[in-house]
């Protein structure tokens, strides 16, 4: 793979982060119209009572059916930011990177958006840097309508791939869980995510 057409998601997920890997440069999406059920406002951490589901509440806007991704704004009337980054503490504490990583992640929860776009795009950058996944990053100037793009941002559909299993936390109690937040298997592999991304053989 060359580019590939990202929609801009919340902590991206694992299987996004495979097609990332086999990437030489991103180009977000950031023409295409907002929709729900998907990762643009959610992501999934390994809890310790299973999948949990962190949402990002957003304003609603009240122009009809379509309404532009970029223009969403977060709703931060509601105390979501903490809740998150507790759930994440207490799902990850006791993973064997978390501790590496857990000043930075605070740092980006202190500095949070208005534009729920913007806050995705801040995510992206964070996970990219610490998996040291290097790439040209470019904004759409139009709407692309990218099939495999389209796939990996909806959060309801089958996953568009199967992933090889890795230690996960509570895997011992809930089995091997996908797709997750790429916070998952940074969390959990660390440095060696790079060679774990590296032998995932992802759908183009």
């Amino acid at each position: 793979m060359n580019e590939i057409i990202i929609h801009p998601s919340y902590f991206v997920d694992v299987i996004a982060l495979v097609h990332i890997h086999k990437s030489s440069s991103l180009l977000l999406e950031t023409q295409d119209s907002y929709v729900k059920q998907t990762y643009r406002n959610r992501t999934y951490i390994a809890a310790a009572n299973g999948k949990l589901a962190l949402n990002i509440p957003v304003i609603h806007q009240k122009k009809g059916n379509s309404v532009p991704y970029n223009s969403i704004e977060i709703d931060h009337s509601q105390n979501w930011a903490t809740t998150h980054l507790k759930s994440i503490k207490s799902a990850y504490y006791s993973s064997p990177y978390f501790e590496y990583y857990q000043d930075d992640l605070e740092m980006l929860f202190k500095d949070i958006p208005t534009s729920l776009i913007e806050w995705n795009i801040k995510t992206l950058h964070f996970l990219l840097e610490h998996l040291q996944l290097h790439r040209e990053i470019k904004i759409t100037q139009d709407y692309q309508n990218d099939p495999l793009a389209k796939r990996l941002i909806h959060a309801k559909d089958r996953p568009l791939m199967h992933i090889s299993p890795y230690i996960q936390v509570f895997q011992e109690k809930h089995g091997f869980t996908q797709p997750l937040s790429g916070l998952d298997v940074l969390f959990n592999l660390g440095p060696a995510t790079g060679a774990y991304l590296k032998n995932q053989y992802p759908q183009l």
